[in-house]
């Protein structure tokens, strides 16, 4: 069973019960694993009756699905900062990898369990993440599209095609995930941006 503590979320005034339920478990499965924490550590930590819980949620695997929902909104509204952003185009694509792939290093990837939380996503009926996925690959690639428009960026001189050198830069910042901590990956990615923007440089 986990050591249930009582989370950050359960002392925050105003904070609506639901909300703190998702955060509290959030913060048992990133420190204990999925299996290992129950209804019951949640309970706890949310500081609520283990039967109001179940007024919310019917299960854990519900808990789950909806706390997979509350990342996948969240990540989303990152990337639509992101793409907000008035900046030159090194910075703005790498502030885009940070609303992605920082993001889920934050909140999952960082954890000891991030092999169990990952596979307990995948068991989802509904992929919560597909569709924010979908919204980030279209951000880079516009963006790409756009340096290539004002003669920034020349994937042709690589051999690629927009949509390739979009994979190409995804797929190098996914690099930046193995990092020990928040700050060297961060440090990584930037590093990461620059490297492999220098061979889509007209």
């Amino acid at each position: 069973m986990a050591k249930a503590q009582g989370s950050a979320a359960a002392q925050k005034p105003g904070t609506d019960k639901r909300d703190l339920i998702v955060e509290a478990a959030l913060d048992l499965f990133r420190h204990y694993g999925y299996r290992r924490t129950s209804m019951e550590d949640i309970a706890r930590a949310a500081a609520v009756a283990k039967g109001t819980l179940y007024l919310y949620f019917s299960s854990k695997d519900e808990l789950f699905e909806a706390i997979c929902r509350s990342l996948a909104e969240q990540i989303a509204e990152g990337v639509s900062a992101a793409e907000a952003l008035d900046l030159p185009l090194e910075p703005k694509l790498t502030a885009l990898m940070e609303a992605k792939f920082g993001f889920a290093y934050r909140w999952v990837l960082s954890s000891p369990h991030a092999a169990e939380l990952m596979e307990s996503s995948s068991r989802l009926k509904t992929d919560h993440f597909e569709p924010v996925t979908q919204q980030f690959r279209n951000a880079v690639l516009k963006l790409i599209r756009e340096g290539t428009a004002r003669g920034e960026l020349n994937p042709k001189a690589a051999g690629l095609a927009p949509e390739a050198a979009m994979d190409a830069l995804i797929a190098a910042a996914y690099g930046a995930e193995k990092s020990p901590d928040e700050a060297t990956f961060k440090a990584r990615l930037a590093a990461i941006m620059r490297m492999t923007l220098r061979g889509l440089r007209a």
